[in-house]
């Protein structure tokens, strides 16, 4: 599961580079987007990821496609995630390894994907992320990540309460991430910032996903300013609304699919 999920991070990650160079427009982009979100929810499911969905290859993709690149970067993107995978990989199984712990084999096949999950994802990421390119937001994949996150876990009740916590947890994280940013860290400094807050979303996000949330809105940010630095009452205002405008679209995807699945099982109810 780590090698699948590292080598599509790499691959995403390698496919916003080359988008990059060739300089599509933003509509090409929220197209683009929307089937890298298609293809890794058919992977998360073929693999069983755990966390399940494409949100993070989404965000791999589109964070990466929207800084300028040259062709000279995109080995140079390819080199760097690749070696972040491994030494990931490897650091992840060094217990088991320290243990003695027999390797498993695994089939490579786990679950056989349906369309349904890829044509949702597939739409709330074009709805979403299209909003956000017509309104002239800045940043549209904030939106297509936020209208994911909620579909990234099972049944109605569970979606909702995923998305409220990915809005208050997300305004809450605004306040945490203002400081942060406004204090100008050098590159070195936001490294570290970013790395203790990357250790405490792992503890977290498991208990409480709002919670989490405190932590994932200043790292995103954070990490965006290492790539190259942008006003920070802009990005706090951007990730604010598109965060909101991605969340009412995947619920009001969420709302329309469970109409239609109750008016399906209870025709005769409804009648």
């Amino acid at each position: 599961m780590q090698c699948t999920a590292g080598l599509s991070l790499v691959t995403a990650g390698g496919l916003g580079a080359l988008v990059s160079t060739v300089g599509v427009g933003p509509w090409a982009l929220v197209l683009l987007s929307a089937l890298v979100a298609a293809a890794g929810s058919v992977a998360s499911t073929v693999f069983d990821w755990h966390p399940s969905g494409p949100l993070f290859l989404l965000f791999a993709f589109g964070t990466v496609s929207a800084v300028p690149a040259t062709t000279a970067d995109v080995p140079v993107a390819l080199a760097v995630s690749a070696a972040s995978a491994a030494l990931a990989v490897v650091i992840g199984n060094v217990g088991a390894v320290a243990r003695r712990t027999p390797w498993t084999a695994a089939p490579p096949l786990r679950r056989v994907p349906g369309y349904v999950d890829p044509l949702r994802y597939l739409l709330v990421t074009v709805l979403a992320g299209g909003a956000a390119t017509a309104a002239g937001i800045g940043h549209p994949w904030w939106a297509m990540v936020a209208a994911v996150a909620p579909l990234s876990v099972s049944g109605r009740d569970h979606q909702a309460v995923r998305a409220a916590h990915r809005i208050v947890g997300t305004v809450l994280g605004l306040l945490t991430a203002a400081p942060l940013l406004l204090l100008g860290l050098d590159p070195v400094s936001l490294v570290l910032v970013v790395v203790v807050l990357q250790v405490v979303t792992e503890l977290v996000v498991g208990r409480n996903y709002g919670i989490a949330m405190l932590f994932i809105t200043p790292m995103a940010l954070l990490m965006g300013q290492l790539g190259s630095s942008q006003d920070a009452v802009g990005l706090l205002l951007d990730r604010g609304v598109e965060t909101l405008l991605g969340v009412v679209v995947a619920l009001a995807v969420i709302v329309v699919e469970h109409g239609r699945a109750s008016s399906a099982t209870h025709p005769r109810e409804r009648a």
